[in-house]
């Protein structure tokens, strides 16, 4: 982040009302990329649009002349940074953020002392990293959840000029996020996806050269941030991951070429005005900037550009433009791109002098500088590309869906499969949650809005049964084989709040329980009385949908795994592929493959058990496979190069 001088100016700026929508407290259900766009647990496109926040007092007033706290003042920090977010969540006053992209600051993770360059890492304190992480970071995350927002978390500085595989910095960015990815707190949090730098600038190629805008350092700036994508996934972090390209991060052409492979991966672009050499009042200019520079990778990726700002000369911003050339030129490109979330720099770029307590629209709402324009565009935007709080009906479950199933009664602790055994009768518990395959469930729909929940441990798709098919208060509920009946479809129901009740198709007044709510994992899953308690009610905690938990990121050519069959390789080379299906039961099931516009271009019915050659002879492109089985239609989507 840039150090930059505000000046003040106070005015109150008003906008036509416009219908609230969900803030505070809009539903922040779990993201991730599918294609080119970040999508909800529905499949809706989302795209995302807020600011940037910097815990550390100057940038938290200080550079203005009007500290707001100091002296490592945890409770202090804490309170300006939450008024900051309520400020701008604030519909009654026209704010409709629903994003911070938060950095964590090294005022927090290096050892104090004299003022040192953000890029000089030589005071780095790793046990300040994970002191001021649950102290700092995640109370102001937590806060952000609370008020609807959606965190893009940035490790402690910016890059050096220079940067090289296996360097200092390398190093350094390693065990950031090695902690990070491992923290419970943050690893599959919600409303938590991570940016892996701030600012490359030049790379070292395997020839030794340093440089930025050729295809050799774009190649070494994927080998350099690959292997810390796949540290973060081995932790099991499954979060977006947003990857900053070269040149100040505005340079991603040569990333087309070569991406980082793996799920959920996006790009963290930078844009302010006079990047690229374009004319800040020129749409041509811009918009052919853009298409050379950032397009690329926005052909195959969803975008979040984490800093941009704005004014004429005089008002202190990093980017000095008008809003009737850079800014309308930025607005129009990114919205005819359709996958693009952004945030403005800094809340001094919204509300004057970052002042919470007494908010007005910054730069005297002056509509040539960035933030009476954002709060008009930011207001327009809350009522599309938002994620859903539900995907129909009465339940937000995706079919095929992966989960881990939080009790109310402590959030720390999951549905969980004891000691991870997939046998039938293994009692299902309340236990502290360990991110491994035993908390994890897979939503399988079993029509007419009930579920079935198989284990993701399990390879014969065993699942939630109730013992014997009995209604009595107290019948164990525990795991089982598979049969489809009516003892394994269970009702999930909102109960208000982010909370479901879920209750047995046998007796839709009784359902999940924990005996006297303890939650010491001395009692196990079991059937009574729906009371409305907070060890009836449960949070789903989205993971993935139809692929495999466990992410294979060493190649683009991963193996896509259902509940009841896997497809590899995908993408494919002229469509044609192996499906293999887990278990005998799956015989004779049926896949049919379907472009994009609904049209039937493929089907082989009467699948064997075991491994299955698919010769679809399909031309390059992009289908959805319909898998029609005994546990119903799962769709993948299938690319063939």
């Amino acid at each position: 982040m840039k150090k930059i001088k505000k000046l003040l100016f106070i005015f109150v700026f008003g906008l036509i009302p416009i219908p609230i929508f969900a803030w505070p407290g809009m539903p922040t259900p779990t993201l991730s990329v599918n294609g080119k766009y970040l999508v909800d647990p529905c499949g809706n496109q989302v795209k995302l649009h807020g600011v940037a926040i910097t815990p550390s007092p100057w940038f938290n007033g200080c550079s203005t002349g009007t500290c707001r706290w100091d002296n490592y003042d945890i409770t202090g920090c804490l309170n300006y940074n939450n008024a900051v977010m309520d400020a701008l969540t604030n519909t009654s006053n026209g704010w409709y953020l629903n994003y911070i992209r938060l950095h964590i600051d090294p005022y927090w993770t290096n050892t104090p002392g004299s003022a040192i360059a953000e890029n000089d890492i030589s005071r780095f304190d790793y046990n300040r990293l994970v002191t001021y992480t649950n102290s700092v970071i995640i109370p102001l995350i937590n806060h952000a959840r609370d008020r609807g927002m959606y965190v893009i978390l940035r490790p402690p500085g910016v890059c050096p000029t220079n940067i090289a595989l296996n360097d200092a910095y390398y190093n350094y960015l390693v065990t950031v996020w090695t902690y990070l990815s491992q923290n419970t707190a943050l690893k599959n949090a919600s409303n938590v996806m991570f940016e892996l730098a701030n600012e490359p600038i030049n790379i070292r190629a395997t020839d030794g050269t340093y440089g930025q805008d050729a295809q050799k350092y774009y190649d070494a700036l994927k080998n350099f941030f690959q292997p810390i994508v796949n540290i973060v996934r081995n932790n099991g972090a499954n979060n977006v991951i947003w990857i900053p390209g070269l040149g100040w991060q505005s340079m991603y052409k040569g990333l087309a070429n070569n991406p980082v492979t793996g799920n959920n991966i996006g790009y963290a672009v930078h844009v302010y005005p006079g990047y690229w050499g374009a004319n800040t009042q020129d749409a041509t200019s811009f918009n052919n900037a853009w298409n050379t520079n950032v397009q690329p990778i926005a052909n195959i990726a969803p975008i979040a550009v984490t800093e941009i700002d704005w004014a004429p000369s005089g008002y202190g911003t990093f980017g000095v433009a008008t809003t009737s050339g850079f800014g309308t030129n930025f607005k129009n490109k990114v919205d005819a791109v359709g996958n693009v979330s952004w945030n403005l720099l800094c809340p001094e770029d919204l509300i004057t002098n970052g002042n919470p307590n007494s908010v007005t629209t910054a730069f005297s709402g002056n509509m040539e500088a960035c933030a009476a324009p954002c709060k008009s565009w930011f207001a327009s935007y809350s009522s599309s590309n938002l994620p859903a709080s539900s995907c129909g009906g009465s339940t937000s479950l995706v079919n095929n869906g992966v989960y881990v199933i939080e009790f109310k009664t402590d959030p720390t602790k999951a549905l969980d499969l004891a000691n991870g055994t997939d046998a039938d009768g293994t009692a299902i518990r309340p236990w502290t949650k360990n991110n491994a395959t035993a908390q994890q469930w897979i939503a399988v729909s079993t029509g007419n809005g009930y579920w079935r929940f198989i284990t993701n441990v399990s390879t014969s798709n065993r699942c939630i049964d109730l013992a014997s098919a009995g209604t009595s208060n107290g019948t164990s509920i525990r795991l089982w084989s598979n049969y489809g009946n009516d003892a394994q479809a269970w009702q999930v129901t909102d109960a208000g709040g982010g909370y479901f009740k879920i209750v047995t198709k046998l007796n839709t007044s009784r359902g999940f329980d924990v005996a006297n709510c303890v939650m010491d994992g001395t009692q196990n899953l079991q059937l009574w009385d729906y009371y409305s308690t907070s060890c009836q009610l449960f949070k789903f905690n989205y993971i993935s949908t139809k692929s495999a938990v466990k992410s294979v990121t060493t190649s683009i050519d991963n193996t896509i795994t259902s509940p009841t069959f896997e497809i590899y390789p995908n993408p494919s080379m002229n469509g044609n592929f192996t499906i293999t299906l887990q278990n005998k039961s799956m015989e004779n099931s049926k896949v049919s493959i379907f472009s994009l516009d609904g049209k039937k271009v493929f089907e082989q019915v009467n699948l064997k058990a075991g491994a299955n050659f698919i010769a679809s002879s399909l031309k390059t492109g992009v289908y959805i496979l319909h898998f029609e089985g005994d546990i119903g239609v799962s769709m993948i989507k299938i690319i063939v190069k």
